[in-house]
């Protein structure tokens, strides 16, 4: 577990003209639909066999960025910024590329889930697990209805923001979390992941 369940809001200050510089870099990419690590409907899935397609509990699509693009760059910044500030985690790299994500339409969402798994990158012959997940919003809160995040602190409080353009949230990769069903519009987002040596 981790040692706080607890999130760190930014307000990052990036405009329009830089999330769309982002979005453009995208705009004739083919995504795909967007995969789950764990399917609640078919607990006979492990984590060892991740990558099944669940509309019921995730309706988005995706692609990849390589962490040494310069915008893994720019999110390994205010990873680095929250875990100075609050976490106090001990980090090594990216678990993963980022992922690029577009919730378009009605009913586009993700169920509750967490990100802890392990990482697919070993540091230094060892291996690590996700410790904080980010995720940084491209879209403009007025171009999109519902769509907020929701993350719960302990087992019942529960911390709702509707994310505006350049916003970002970093939170434990093992807290719970969810994208409620958007009702008309488009949110786009990048998200990733930190990973560091198993907690003691």
């Amino acid at each position: 577990m981790s040692k706080l369940n607890d999130f760190y809001h930014i307000p990052s200050g990036m405009t329009s003209d830089v999330c769309n510089i982002i979005k453009n870099n995208f705009k004739d990419v083919k995504l795909k639909n967007s995969t789950i690590l764990f399917d609640p409907q078919n607990p006979s899935e492990d984590l060892e066999n991740p990558g099944s397609f669940n509309p019921k509990a995730r309706l988005s699509k995706q692609t990849w960025i390589a962490t040494d693009h310069w915008i893994a760059g720019m999110m390994s910044h205010f990873i680095h910024c929250a875990n100075n500030s609050l976490f106090e985690y001990d980090l090594c790299q990216w678990s993963d590329q980022i992922q690029y994500t577009v919730y378009d339409g009605k009913n586009s969402h993700y169920s509750w889930h967490q990100d802890s798994t392990l990482s697919n990158y070993k540091y230094q012959g060892k291996q690590l697990i996700r410790k904080l997940s980010i995720s940084l919003c491209l879209s403009s809160k007025d171009d999109y209805e519902g769509g907020e995040f929701q993350i719960m602190h302990g087992p019942k409080q529960m911390q709702t923001l509707k994310l505006d353009i350049g916003d970002v949230v970093v939170f434990p990769s093992d807290s719970s979390h969810r994208i409620r069903p958007l009702k008309s519009g488009k949110r786009i987002s990048l998200v990733g992941w930190f990973a560091g040596p198993k907690f003691k």
